[in-house]
This record gives structure tokens, sequence and C-alpha cells, in this order.
């Protein structure tokens, strides 16, 4: 498969940050995020495996390679509040303990969420074109951005189940993990068909 300079510099960028990490928490013996490492391999390797029909621009694939970055540094890097995804950027609500607005860690899921929707919404457009109403394809993203979210909450809570001192969170962080990933959706789908449809006028 002949790729492009961009997919090649994005492929090269989340093999370095990657192969990095993984030294890291091998040392640290992070089972959590040792799994979260080899996640990211399968990802990617689907994600080129499977270019030549996707075509998934670059730009989506340096979005999910960014947020993989974000991840290993949100369980590693030290803060005041602990790792960097406990890290509270601003008190816009706190009702203590974990329901606390606003936090890294509800930043990243809602990035990685509207960045997973634009992936759907590149692939039904693709395979639907404009055939069909363009408020069910964008409503199909949405959703299927959600379905991923809620496919990582069962990693997660399996997580929790099988590793010892995990740092997944309880009720109020799993809550609040959805509602940041519908929000990240929603935000980029509208954003999407908002910017498509001025340079279309």
């Amino acid at each position: 498969m002949n790729l492009s300079k961009p997919e090649k510099s994005v492929l090269g960028f989340t093999a370095i940050y990657t192969a990095a990490f993984a030294v890291y928490f091998v040392r640290d013996f992070n089972i959590e995020f040792i799994g979260y490492v080899g996640l990211i391999i399968l990802i990617f390797t689907l994600l080129y495996g499977t270019l030549d029909r996707t075509r998934i621009p670059a730009s989506i694939i340096g979005g999910i390679s960014l947020w993989g970055l974000l991840h290993m540094m949100g369980g590693s890097i030290q803060t005041k509040d602990g790792v960097l995804y406990d890290w509270k950027i601003f008190p816009f609500f706190d009702g203590g303990g974990e329901f606390y607005i606003l936090k890294f860690d509800q930043l990243v899921h809602g990035y990685l969420y509207a960045v997973v929707a634009l992936l759907f919404l590149h692939l039904l457009r693709n395979y639907f074109g404009d055939r069909h109403s363009q408020l069910l394809v964008g409503f199909i993203a949405i959703m299927s951005s959600l379905g991923v979210g809620a496919l990582n909450e069962i990693i997660e809570f399996i997580a929790v189940l099988t590793v010892p001192d995990n740092g997944v969170g309880g009720y109020y962080n799993n809550a609040l993990d959805i509602v940041f990933n519908f929000t990240g959706a929603l935000i980029a789908v509208l954003g999407f068909y908002l910017l498509h449809n001025k340079t279309e006028d």
C-alpha cells in the first residue's frame, strides 16, 4: 500500500510515542495501560490495513493519534490532583468527590468521541453519498460514536474487575464520561455540517 506523506508522518509519530510509553508502562508494571498500548496498536493496524477501501482522511487518523498520545500522558504524568487524567482544570461544578466539572479526563473524552463521530460520518457519507437524509446520517454517526464509547466503558469495567488499584473511577465518573462523549460527538457532527453547508454556498 502506498501511503501519502501525511499518512506516513502520523504512523511514524504514533509508533514513536507508543514504543516510548510501552517501555515506561512495562517498567512501571502498569497492566491497565499496557493493555491500552496494545489497543492503540490494534486500532492503527485496522486503520492502515483498510485505508485503500475506507480512504479515511489523514486529518482524522491524526486526530486519533493525538488522542492516543493524550491517553498515554493522562495515565502517566503526575499533577497536584494525581495523574493527568485526574487534573481538575476549572471548577465549573463541584458536587463533591468524582462529581466535578471540568477535568482533563472529560476533555479527552469529548475530543476523542468528536473524532470518532467524524470517522463514522466519513464512512457513512462515503457509502450513502447524498442519496439519504443527512440528518439521519449525522444521527447514525453520533450514535455509532456513543457505541464505541460504551465499548470503552465495558473495557474499563473489566479493568475494575481484574486490575488492582486501577484508576477507572466510579458511577459519577462513568456517567460524566458518557455525557462528554455525547457532547463531543454532537459538536463535531453539527460543526461538520455547518462548515460543509458554508462551503457549498
